[in-house]
């Protein structure tokens, strides 16, 4: 952010740069504070603007890395490397947060584990089934989860099988699901891809005794669209505000 100083603020520089180090506090107990006021801005854009499904896990995420007037060796800290940085920490492996692909946006691709589609979470596999809540636990995929059922040492479910008719393979499967899985290869408490009644492929799981689709794959690949909630934040941030804080903290020193 540039920032064009104005009488006022050039005064306050000039009386607190004859006065030992206080120039260096003040600035830093500036941007400190404007720091402040922008993570609480871009949190509340957030509530505001975003379905948070995890709002502890995501807006946790946003820290602020505050400024040191003074470094370790005791010398005031140089005007211009008196900053303090708002960002969004990393994941584990160094993984970019669910913040950082909203705020840039992401193309998602399939992969031989996903039969090269994306696999997009639908309701039925968010905790009460709510369009509001995370994925449940039990149907969140990781690798190798996500099996292809197989009868009679072929592959049942899915395009190349058998069956003709989606309605032949439901009641093949519910008849699995009632003889606990006699004759089947597979886990069925376990997620599966299986062809719907549009002849689709999608992730499927047993969800209350009912067969249920849980994430549609009918895509090669998946642009999310940027949300520049953070520029938008910055944006709104104005340098005669910043300005203003600043005068009002070296008068009160001054005085």
């Amino acid at each position: 952010m540039s920032i064009k100083l104005n009488i006022k603020t050039q005064i306050a520089i000039r009386q607190l740069g004859k006065k030992a180090n206080l120039l260096q506090i003040v600035a830093a107990d500036t941007v400190n504070e404007s720091a402040e006021d922008l993570k609480v801005n871009y949190v509340n854009r957030l509530e505001r603007k975003q379905r948070l499904r995890n709002k502890r896990f995501t807006l946790g995420a946003v820290k602020i890395n505050k400024s040191n007037p003074i470094r370790k060796s005791g010398q005031p800290r140089p005007l211009g490397k008196i900053n303090s940085i708002v960002g969004v920490r990393k994941m584990k492996g160094g993984k970019k947060h669910y913040l950082a692909k909203l705020e840039e946006g992401v193309t998602q691709r399939g992969n031989r584990k996903t039969k090269s589609r994306v696999p997009i979470p639908l309701t039925t596999g968010r905790t009460s089934q709510n369009i509001n809540k995370p994925i449940a636990a039990a149907n969140r995929l990781t690798k190798g989860d996500t099996q292809t059922l197989r009868a009679g040492g072929k592959a049942f479910g899915v395009k190349g099988d058998r069956f003709r008719t989606s309605k032949q393979r439901f009641a093949v499967l519910y008849k699995y699901k009632k003889s606990g899985g006699e004759g089947l290869t597979g886990d069925l408490k376990k997620p599966f891809f299986f062809i719907d009644n549009s002849n689709r492929l999608g992730i499927f799981k047993f969800i209350r005794g009912q067969v249920r689709k849980i994430r549609t794959l009918e895509q090669s690949t998946a642009r999310t669209k940027p949300r520049r909630n953070f520029k938008k934040t910055v944006d709104d941030m104005k340098p005669a505000d910043i300005q203003r804080k600043f005068i009002r903290k070296a008068e009160r020193v001054l005085k």
